[in-house]
């Protein structure tokens, strides 16, 4: 069902059973590299290729939720599901990681993201 269909409702949840309410879109970065060219003074590229985490950002909803819990749990399978494609994200033995903030005002909290050993996306 995933072809060209996006958005819609979408739910987060480790393999420890946690569950989080997601607020906004949610930015994934799942590639375990990042390139780029660095010009030489004889006017060719080279490229490097710099190892990282794959990750995504999220922004969530404010539930009461013990941030440093949450922060200093263990690596687990962390699942992002989107209901309206079929498509599941796994971000193999993941950890939530950042700088929890609240926006008091309307209960956003943003800071934090995914990052994990590996990604696998699942279809239907």
């Amino acid at each position: 069902m995933a072809g060209n269909n996006f958005g819609g409702e979408m739910r987060i949840r480790g393999s420890s059973g946690d569950a989080y309410t997601l607020r906004a879109a949610v930015t994934m970065n799942t590639a375990g590299l990042s390139t780029e060219a660095v010009r030489n003074q004889n006017g060719l590229n080279s490229y490097v290729a710099t190892l990282r985490a794959p990750s995504a950002e999220l922004t969530l909803e404010d539930e009461g939720q013990n941030m440093d819990d949450i922060l200093r749990a263990g690596s687990q399978d962390i699942y992002i599901v989107e209901e309206f494609s079929g498509v599941t994200h796994v971000f193999v033995s993941g950890r939530i990681t950042g700088d929890a903030q609240v926006n008091r005002e309307n209960g956003e909290l943003s800071g934090l993201m995914i990052q994990s050993d590996s990604y696998r996306r699942i279809t239907g």
